[in-house]
């Protein structure tokens, strides 16, 4: 007597397959960056940055620093100590920020570069430090954010400067210009130092391991 073979079982389709391949799969755990998930910014978001650095508050906020710096001062001297003389000196240190800001944002798309600031959230004071002082060396990359030596901080810095004491301020040179440029590193540091351990201080996270 004859048994009678068993149905065929149905055969899974490929794309079933790797729907179940993916349902399956294990969530890629994210990328953290001084404390906090990092996710590489889309080109609008650099643009947003570029505008926020070069326009916004921040850039206010470096720009009056050194103009009043250059003030009290009485640098350069054809520009007076009065109202308009710190007017020349206010004006001409928005005409640094705003090359320096071009500039820095071109080289940043250029080689495809992150130049965020991105504060340590829940460091040590040393390591608030550290980051502050790295953020004008150095510059992150690709999708995992890291970290890497680059000489976009240190180039744009100087752009500024030097082309506003060849251009336009009075007993000038380009030399000037770039022995002048420590005061934009010293304002960009202090912006980050304020952000560090003043605007930082309303986070609440829990402290990073040393």
């Amino acid at each position: 007597m004859e048994v009678p073979a068993a149905p065929a079982q149905p055969m899974a389709s490929p794309a079933n397959s790797t729907t179940s391949a993916i349902a399956t799969a294990p969530a890629k755990a994210p990328v953290i960056i001084n404390g906090r998930p990092y996710v590489r910014p889309t080109p609008r978001q650099q643009f947003d940055d570029y505008l926020r650095d070069s326009y916004g508050l921040p850039a206010l906020a470096r720009t009056s620093a050194r103009a009043l710096y250059a003030q009290g001062r009485g640098k350069p001297q054809e520009w007076g100590q009065d109202w308009p003389g710190f007017g020349q000196r206010f004006g001409s240190a928005t005409a640094v920020t705003v090359i320096d800001g071009n500039v820095r944002y071109g080289m940043e798309m250029l080689f495809h570069e992150d130049m965020r600031y991105i504060p340590c959230h829940g460091c040590s004071a040393k390591h608030k430090l550290e980051n502050a002082l790295l953020a004008e060396v150095t510059a992150r990359h690709d999708s995992d954010g890291h970290r890497f030596f680059t000489l976009t901080p240190t180039v744009t810095d100087m752009t500024g400067p030097i082309i506003a004491n060849a251009c336009w301020v009075p007993g000038k040179s380009g030399i000037d210009g770039f022995v002048g440029s420590r005061l934009i590193f010293a304002t960009r540091i202090g912006g980050h130092l304020f952000t560090e351990f003043v605007l930082e201080r309303r986070h609440h996270d829990p402290k990073l391991p040393d």
